[in-house]
C-alpha cells in the first residue's frame, strides 16, 4: 500500500512543526515532528509514517496502544479511519479536530489540537462517543501519542520523589531501549509521587540555551501516566520513541454509555530547539494566561500561623501574631487548620473535619474579632479549609456515614480521615456550603487555602452501578473540579491557594480556579531550592507559594532569600524571633515588594543549577528580566562552603548588550532598603550580559542583586 494521496494538516505553532493527516487507506498518520518540517513525498510507503493514534487490535501486536476498548459486542479491536476535519478559532487560539470513526462500529473518536495564540504551546485531547447497543469499556484512554527518532544519548527528565515532602525531585535519565512507565496513583493528591510533567531531550542533553527539548504537562488532577517505548532501528544509531501521555487507566477502566462523551484530560506540549529556557518561557506565559486565576495580578505577602501555633491558639494569641505580621510587612494573614469543630473540636488531626463552625472555646467571639484585628492592622484575612474530607470523629460523619468514598468493605482510614463522595448531589452541596462557611465565618475574608490530605484508597461510590465502580477515579476528579469552579464563581473576590499535603495538586488543570499552589510541605530552604528549580520549568513564580520557615535549622536570612524566589511569605513563630531576625523579616518584605513585579511576571533565566552534577547541592542562581531587558533581579545562593570547582562567575542572560546597568545589592540586613525600584546606593556599573563575580562567600548565604539600565533609571 502506498500513500499516494497524502494531505498533511499542519497543527503546529510557529516555532516548531507537527504535521498529521491520513494515508490512502484513511488511517490517521503522523507525518512530521520537530523544529522544522519540510515538504512531504507522496510516494513514501505508508509504513514509514507512524500511526497518529494507535488503537488496540489494529494490526500492531507488539506495542501498547493509547486507546483500548472492549466494545458492547465483546470485541477488543478498534480500527479508526479519518472521516473529516474541522477548524475553529476563538480568542484563545485555533482548534483543529480530526474526526475519526471505527470502520464497522458506531464509535467516533475526535483527535483535538489547539494552538494557543502567541504561545507556541499545543494542547491536545481526545473525545470519544458511541451509539453501540450497550456501554463500552475504556481500558486505556491516553490524550497524546507521538513518534520520533532519538539519538543514542537521548534523555528524559522526570519529577518523581518519595512522596510527601519530596515533590519535584529532579530525575534525569538516559532513554534506554525498553518500555518506561512514569505514573502516579492515589486519585486525590497523586502529584506527591510524581509530578505530571516531563522533559524529553531527543538529541542528547540540552542546556538552558541549546539543544532540543520537548516539554509535556498532563493537565489532570487525578492519576497520570507517561509511557516511553524505545526500540532500536536496525542498521542505525538512531532509535525510535513512541510516547504516550494522559490519564492513568490502571485500575480505572471507564464504562461509557451510548450517547455519552468521554473527554480525556488535556496534554500541553512544546518543542524548543534552543534548550530548556524557551520551553519554560512558553509554559510560564501559558500558565499566567490560561491556567491560573488572575495570572497577571501581583500577589501579596502572606503570613501563616501554622508553624507558630499548630492547633493550639486562641483569639489573644492570633491577634498578637497578626500585629507582629503587620509589623514585619506582611499583607495577608492566613489562619490555618484548627479553627473549627464544637462537639469534636479540631485540636489535632483526628477530629473535627466536616464540622465547619467556629470553635468558640478557642475563639469565644467567633472569627470576626480575629479578622477585624487583621483589617485594623492593614492586612487582608484568610482561612484554611479542607472541604472534601471528614474525620470519623465529627458530627458530619456521625450523621452521614454514607457520604464517604468507599467500597463494600469496612472503610479504610488514612490520616484519621475519609474522602467525601462528591459525586453525590447532597455531598456536592455540602462541599459548597463548607467553603462558604469558612469564607463567611468572618465578613472580611479575602483569601482561602484549600487543602486535601489523603489519597483515595478504597474507591467506590453509591452513585455508580456495580459494573462501573472504577469510574470513580475519573468522575471524582471531575466532580471536585466542579466544586472548585463553583467556589471561584461564587466568591470571585476571594484569592485561593491550592494545597494537597503540599504540591499534590500542582497541575495545569486543577489550577484554573486558584491563584497559586503550595509547592511542598518541605520548607527546608536547601531542599526548596532544588524543588523550585525543577518546578520553575513549568510554573512561574507567581504560582509558587514560598514561605520562610525555620525548617532544616538554616540561618533565617538564607530561608528568607530562598522564599523571595516565589510568591513570598512567612510561616514563623514571630513571638519567638529575636529583634535582629524580625528586622531581617522587615527587610525581606521590603525587598519582596520591590522585586515582585519582576519575579512574579518577568522572564526567568536559570543561571546556576542546584541539581546538575557540577554544582548539585552547592550553588544556585536565577534571574528575572523584564520584557525589554532594562531591569533584572538576580537571586544567587551559596549553599555549602565554597569549594575549588564552584562557579566563580555569574554569567547573565537576557539583558541588553552594550548597555550600562546600575548594580545594587538588596541586603536582608539593611533596614534602610527601600521598596522603590532603582532606589538605594549604586554599588557598581555593569555592561550587558558580561559575567559578574560570584557573590557567595560562605555557606547558607543568599544574595539579591538589582540591575537597572541607566536610561531606564533616569
Amino acid at each position: 500500500m502506498r500513500a499516494t494521496n497524502v494531505k498533511p494538516i499542519d497543527l503546529a505553532p510557529p516555532a516548531w512543526g507537527y504535521s498529521v493527516g491520513a494515508d490512502d487507506a484513511g488511517r490517521p498518520r503522523q507525518f512530521a515532528l520537530g523544529p522544522t518540517i519540510g515538504d512531504l513525498s507522496a510516494d513514501l510507503p505508508r509504513w514509514l509514517y507512524p500511526a497518529l493514534y494507535p488503537t488496540w487490535g489494529d494490526g500492531d501486536a507488539v506495542h501498547r496502544a493509547p486507546l483500548m476498548i472492549t466494545h458492547a459486542d465483546g470485541r477488543l479491536s478498534t480500527r479508526l479511519v479519518l472521516d473529516d476535519t474541522s477548524d475553529s478559532e476563538d480568542e484563545e487560539g485555533v482548534t483543529r479536530t480530526l474526526h475519526c470513526r471505527d470502520e464497522e462500529l458506531p464509535l467516533t473518536v475526535d483527535l483535538v489540537a489547539r494552538a494557543h495564540h502567541g504561545l507556541d504551546i499545543l494542547e491536545q485531547w481526545v473525545e470519544i462517543r458511541h451509539e453501540e447497543s450497550d456501554a463500552i469499556t475504556l481500558h486505556d484512554y491516553a490524550s497524546l501519542h507521538l513518534s520520533m527518532t532519538v539519538a543514542a544519548d537521548a534523555g528524559v527528565i522526570h519529577f518523581g520523589g518519595a512522596g510527601w515532602a519530596d515533590e519535584w525531585a529532579w530525575v534525569p535519565e538516559r532513554l534506554t531501549t525498553g518500555l518506561k512507565v512514569l505514573e502516579s496513583l492515589g486519585g486525590v493528591q497523586p502529584h506527591l509521587q510524581r509530578c505530571p510533567m516531563l522533559l524529553v531531550e531527543p538529541n542528547g542533553p540540552a542546556t538552558e540555551t541549546a539543544g532540543d527539548t520537548v516539554a509535556f504537562s498532563i493537565a489532570w488532577g487525578g492519576n497520570t501516566r507517561f509511557e516511553l517505548d524505545v526500540r532500536p532501528l536496525p542498521g542505525h544509531a538512531l532509535r525510535s520513541l513512541r510516547l504516550t501521555a494522559g490519564a492513568n487507566g490502571h485500575g480505572a477502566p471507564y464504562r461509557l454509555d451510548p450517547g455519552a462523551t468521554f473527554r480525556t484530560p488535556s496534554v500541553l506540549w512544546t518543542w524548543s530547539s534552543h534548550g530548556r529556557g524557551p520551553a519554560t518561557d512558553r509554559f510560564h506565559r501559558y500558565t499566567r494566561r490560561h491556567a491560573l486565576r488572575d495570572g497577571e495580578r501581583t500577589r501579596s505577602i502572606v503570613a501563616n500561623n501554622w508553624e507558630a501555633t499548630y492547633f493550639d491558639f486562641d483569639t489573644e494569641r492570633l491577634v498578637g501574631l497578626i500585629q507582629r505580621a503587620a509589623d514585619i510587612g506582611a499583607e495577608t494573614f492566613l489562619l490555618d487548620d484548627g479553627w473549627f469543630g464544637s462537639a469534636h473540636p479540631r485540636n489535632d488531626d483526628d477530629a473535627g473535619l466536616g464540622d465547619w463552625t467556629v470553635n468558640t472555646d478557642k475563639l469565644p467571639g467567633g472569627m470576626a474579632p480575629v479578622a477585624q484585628a487583621a483589617v485594623d492592622a492593614g492586612l487582608r484575612f484568610g482561612i484554611w479549609v479542607e472541604p472534601e474530607m471528614v474525620n470519623p470523629r465529627s458530627e458530619c460523619f456521625e450523621r452521614h456515614p454514607e457520604w464517604i468514598v468507599r467500597d463494600a468493605r469496612p472503610p479504610l482510614e488514612y490520616r484519621n480521615q475519609f474522602l467525601l463522595d462528591v459525586l453525590r448531589p447532597d455531598v456536592a452541596a455540602f462541599v459548597d456550603a463548607a467553603v462558604a462557611a469558612a469564607i463567611e465565618a468572618a465578613p472580611d475574608t479575602t483569601y482561602v487555602k484549600w487543602d486535601a490530605n489523603r489519597p483515595m484508597t478504597d474507591p467506590g461510590s453509591t452513585t455508580l452501578g456495580v459494573d462501573r465502580q472504577a469510574n470513580v477515579w475519573v468522575d471524582q476528579v471531575r466532580a471536585t473540579w466542579d466544586r472548585m469552579a463553583a467556589a471561584a464563581a461564587t466568591h470571585p473576590e476571594v484569592e485561593m491557594m491550592l494545597c494537597a499535603s503540599g504540591g499534590g495538586r500542582a497541575d495545569h488543570g486543577s489550577l484554573r480556579w486558584f491563584h497559586e499552589f503550595w509547592t511542598s510541605d518541605n520548607t527546608d530552604p536547601v531542599d526548596r531550592l532544588a524543588m523550585q528549580w525543577a518546578c520553575s520549568h513549568f510554573f512561574p513564580a507567581v504560582a509558587m507559594a514560598a514561605h520562610a520557615t525555620t525548617s532544616g535549622d538554616r540561618p533565617l536570612e538564607f530561608a528568607l532569600g530562598v522564599a523571595l524566589w516565589g510568591r513570598f511569605g512567612f510561616d514563623l513563630d514571630l513571638d519567638a524571633l529575636s529583634d535582629a531576625d524580625l528586622e531581617r523579616c522587615r527587610c525581606a518584605s521590603v525587598i519582596a515588594r520591590r522585586t515582585r513585579e519582576l519575579v512574579q511576571h518577568g522572564r526567568l533565566e536559570r543561571l546556576v543549577s542546584p541539581v546538575d552534577r557540577t554544582t548539585a547541592g552547592r550553588q544556585a542562581a536565577v534571574a528575572y528580566v523584564n520584557d525589554d531587558g532594562s531591569r533584572a533581579v538576580v537571586l544567587a545562593y551559596q549553599i555549602t562552603a565554597p569549594e575549588r570547582d564552584d562557579v566563580t562567575e555569574l554569567a547573565l542572560r537576557g539583558l541588553r548588550p552594550n548597555t550600562t546597568y546600575e548594580l545594587r545589592q538588596l541586603r536582608l540586613d539593611d533596614p534602610t532598603v527601600s521598596d522603590i525600584p532603582g532606589a538605594g546606593p549604586v554599588e557598581s556599573r555593569h555592561t550587558g550580559n558580561a559575567p559578574l563575580p560570584w557573590p557567595g562567600r560562605a555557606a547558607f548565604t543568599s544574595t539579591i542583586l538589582e540591575l537597572t539600565a541607566e536610561e531606564a533609571g533616569a
